[in-house]
């Protein structure tokens, strides 16, 4: 089917009309089939679905999500513990993260190319073998399978964003729904599912992993030094005191993760149905130079530019939370094995507000469930750097977690939802720098974090000032977009009255009797 914003209201608007208002409707036809002939108008290409698929589609492919990501989100969590020799576990995430940012270029080339759900079903199986070379705990293998998964990771974000956005814009249209809370209500779902996986895949770390219990049945510790945890950290070697997980364990784990990630892509293809792909396009009119141009234009255009800031800060607050956070609060003052049970919080968090902002999006506007994140993290980075962990002090760090979590929900589904609807017409290559920046965002975290000299309080002052700064640009850009979306709007209103009043005068002086 084919839609069009402007054309399409004026087509609608005219039939049905007065036999007078005939040749209005002609002249809105023939503008709308040129716009469609010119490509100047947005376009979904897709199959005649009714509103029950749409929605089983989107559960499938939340679900295919959860279960890949409950494997990928446990191992990145674990790299820096169970992969610490040589540093392979952070040189695994550098990379990752550094050809992320890569393929955001091209990312928009595959969806076109293979279209959105065979592009999710190649790069989910990259992900799969990810999973399966760290129980070999080759270097080698790892280095070069974490090349391999960041190459792919960009094409699946985009992939998914592109699915998901082009079938809530035509569910909008079939139940006659805005388009920005049909999009809002599919991603509340898709990071319901996403963010489960984090309580899935923790849970597993703590259990599996769980280290040998004393006699009187508590797991075996002895005190630690803690003075040197929390914003004081400043690279300092977090040891346990508990032994580190046997070879039999890790493999163990990681052959669970492995059968998890075939299930996961054996979900999207019997469970996912395939979007109809343009008409009439073939793989020649596809080109890697073109596609890559449409992004970098985009990233200059001047409504793009005051947005990368707050999509980059995403990808720092992660590497914050899986780096700092965890090593610095958790395995510092707790142990490594409680860095499952911690981020098990984190997941509960993100599932509920999840869940939570899809039905706030009925009664808030974007404004401020953003301007909610912006606070909800002030106040938690502040509390963070003014909080000394000790041992045995588990309540907090759950708290924190999960307001971590919150937080997280806020950046990952309104950035998303906001460039859906500001960038409707190009959507792939906004989704393509949307993953893009978060990469950046994240190498620069983790950078930032093998910084010797550079204490953990430090960094959160960094981070707080980038947040702050990102956060009045993006409220710059609000503004910017409402004044232009009333202005497109009041434009269009009086070109339609415009030739309305220019047909019912041609037709007063073409005949005197008619009024």
């Amino acid at each position: 089917m084919t839609f069009s914003r402007t054309s399409n209201i004026l087509l609608n608007m005219t039939v049905g009309a007065k036999p007078e208002f005939s040749k209005l409707h002609h002249e809105c036809e023939k503008r709308w089939k040129k716009e469609e002939a010119e490509g100047t108008h947005e376009v979904l290409f897709l199959r005649e679905i009714p509103g029950r698929r749409h929605w089983k589609n989107q559960f499938f492919l939340s679900f295919a999500f959860l279960l890949n990501y409950t494997s990928y989100y446990s191992i990145q969590n674990l790299q820096s513990t169970i992969n610490a020799e040589g540093a392979l576990g952070l040189t695994s995430l550098i990379l990752i993260y550094g050809f992320l940012i890569l393929s955001s270029l091209v990312a928009p080339f595959f969806v076109g190319r293979f279209g959105a759900k065979w592009t999710l079903v190649f790069s989910m199986l990259v992900y799969v073998f990810y999973s399966y070379a760290n129980s070999f705990s080759s270097y080698y293998l790892i280095v070069v399978i974490s090349g391999l998964l960041g190459l792919a990771g960009s094409p699946l974000w985009v992939a998914q964003a592109t699915y998901l956005t082009r079938s809530a814009y035509q569910l909008a249209r079939l139940r006659d729904l805005p388009d920005e809370l049909v999009i809002n209500r599919m991603n509340g779902l898709f990071y319901i599912m996403l963010n489960i996986s984090n309580i899935i895949g923790n849970l597993m770390i703590f259990f599996v992993l769980l280290p040998p219990s004393a006699d009187d049945g508590s797991v075996m510790a002895a005190p630690l030094d803690t003075t040197s945890c929390g914003a004081n950290n400043c690279g300092v070697g977090v040891g346990s005191c508990l032994p580190p997980p046997s070879p039999e364990m890790t493999q163990r784990l990681f052959g669970i993760f492995t059968s998890v990630g075939i299930t996961a892509v054996a979900v999207l293809l019997f469970g996912v149905d395939d979007q109809q792909v343009l008409k009439g396009f073939s793989a020649t009119k596809i080109n890697v130079w073109t596609q890559s141009q449409t992004v970098f234009q985009l990233m200059i255009d001047p409504r793009m530019i005051p947005l990368m800031p707050i999509l980059a800060f995403h990808g720092l607050q992660e590497a914050a939370a899986f780096g700092d956070f965890t090593k610095a609060y958790v395995a510092c003052s707790q142990g490594v094995a409680y860095i499952g049970l911690v981020l098990t919080s984190y997941g509960i968090s993100s599932s509920l507000f999840g869940l939570l902002f899809g039905q706030l999006e009925k009664v808030t506007d974007r404004v401020f469930r953003i301007s909610f994140g912006f606070f909800c993290h002030i106040g938690l980075l502040i509390w963070l750097y003014l909080w000394q962990p000790t041992q045995g002090q588990l309540w907090p760090l759950l708290a924190a977690a999960f307001v971590w979590g919150m937080c997280t929900v806020v950046w990952r589904s309104q950035m998303a939802c906001l460039l859906g609807v500001v960038f409707p017409k190009q959507q792939q290559a906004a989704f393509s720098i949307m993953v893009m920046t978060q990469g950046v965002g994240w190498v620069i975290g983790m950078m930032l974090a093998t910084v010797s000299n550079l204490c953990v309080g430090e960094r959160l002052i960094l981070l707080a000032g980038f947040l702050i700064v990102s956060f009045g640009l993006y409220l710059v850009s609000e503004y910017r977009f409402r004044q232009e979306a009333q202005q497109a709007a009041l434009e269009a209103g009086i070109n339609l009255r415009e030739q309305v009043v220019e047909e019912l005068l041609r037709r007063r002086s073409s005949d005197p009797r008619w009024v």
